[in-house]
């Protein structure tokens, strides 16, 4: 039987400030790489046996 899903800790501090800045850095500057793979998966079809 799987385990039940936890809550996500909740951001303090510094840990909260480097996580808010480093959002702001991929939505001006997305990774390269992350937008391939994103891409790659949008165009992978599937054989759906209806």
């Amino acid at each position: 039987m799987a385990k039940p899903i936890r809550a996500t800790p909740t951001l303090r501090g510094q840990d909260a400030i480097r996580f808010v800045k480093q959002m702001i850095k991929e939505e001006r500057n997305p990774n390269p790489k992350r937008i391939a793979t994103i891409r790659r998966a949008l165009k992978t079809k599937f054989n759906v046996i209806n």
